[in-house]
C-alpha cells in the first residue's frame, strides 16, 4: 500500500474516533442537562457549556435539541434491543426471566437520567402531535422486535402463546415503563428481580392455559 494512502487512512480513522468521542461527550452532557433542567428548560448553549464545547461544535454534531433528545432515547433502545436479542438466543431449557430482570434493572439504573427524560417525553407525546408521531414510531419498532422475540422463544420452548404476541409485547413495554418510574420514585419498592417474577408468572399462566382442554 502506498505510504500516502496508508497515512490518509490513519488520519480518517483517527478523525472518526475523535468524532465518536465528541458525540459521546455531547450526549452525556445533554443527558445531565435534560435531567437537571427538563426538556423545555434545557438549551443548546447550556448543553454545549456542560460538555466543554462551543455551540457551533454542538450544532455540527446535532442539528437541533430534538435530534439530541431522540439520540439519547435511541441509545437506551439499543441497549434494550441487545437484551431482547440475548433472550431470544438463550437455550430453550434455560429460565431467562431472572437474568433479563437483572439486566434491565442495570440498564435503567445506569441510564437514570435518560429514563427520567423518557417519562417527560411520554408526557409531551400526550400533548404534542408531532412528538406523539415519533413516540408511536419508536414504540411500534420496539413492539415489533419484542413480539418477534416472544414468538421465537415460545416456539423454542414448545408453548403456544395465549394472546397475540404484539399485545403481550405492549403489556411488557408498559410494565417496564411503569416499573422504571416506580424505581425512580420508590427504589426500595421495586427489587431488581420483580420484572423477572412477573414474566415468570405470565409464562406459567400461558403454560397452564396450553394444557387446558379446548
Amino acid at each position: 500500500m502506498p505510504a500516502k494512502l496508508d497515512h490518509r487512512q490513519a488520519e480518517v480513522k483517527a478523525k472518526s474516533a475523535q468524532l465518536g468521542s465528541s458525540r459521546e461527550q455531547l450526549l452525556a452532557a445533554a443527558s445531565r442537562v435534560f435531567a437537571r433542567s427538563g426538556y423545555h428548560g434545557a438549551s443548546m448553549s447550556e448543553i454545549a457549556a456542560e460538555a466543554g464545547f462551543s455551540k457551533g461544535a454542538l450544532y455540527w454534531s446535532f442539528a437541533s435539541k430534538d435530534e439530541l433528545f431522540f439520540a439519547l432515547l435511541d441509545e437506551l433502545d439499543e441497549q434494550l434491543r441487545a437484551l431482547i436479542t440475548a433472550a431470544t438466543s438463550a437455550p430453550a431449557d434455560r429460565d431467562i426471566s431472572g437474568d433479563l430482570s437483572r439486566d434491565i434493572s442495570a440498564v435503567l439504573e445506569h441510564g437514570h437520567d435518560v429514563v427520567l427524560l423518557f417519562h417527560e417525553y411520554s408526557a409531551l407525546a400526550v400533548r404534542d402531535p408531532k412528538v406523539a408521531a415519533r413516540y408511536a414510531e419508536r414504540n411500534a419498532r420496539l413492539r415489533e422486535e419484542l413480539a418477534a422475540s416472544m414468538r421465537a422463544r415460545h416456539e423454542a420452548i414448545g408453548v403456544p402463546m395465549a394472546i397475540a404476541a404484539e399485545q403481550l409485547a405492549t403489556a411488557v413495554i408498559a410494565l417496564v415503563d411503569g416499573l422504571s418510574i416506580q424505581r425512580l420514585t420508590e427504589p426500595d419498592a421495586v427489587p431488581e428481580d420483580l420484572f423477572g417474577q412477573i414474566l415468570s408468572l405470565i409464562d406459567d399462566g400461558m403454560t397452564l392455559r396450553a394444557k387446558e382442554p379446548t
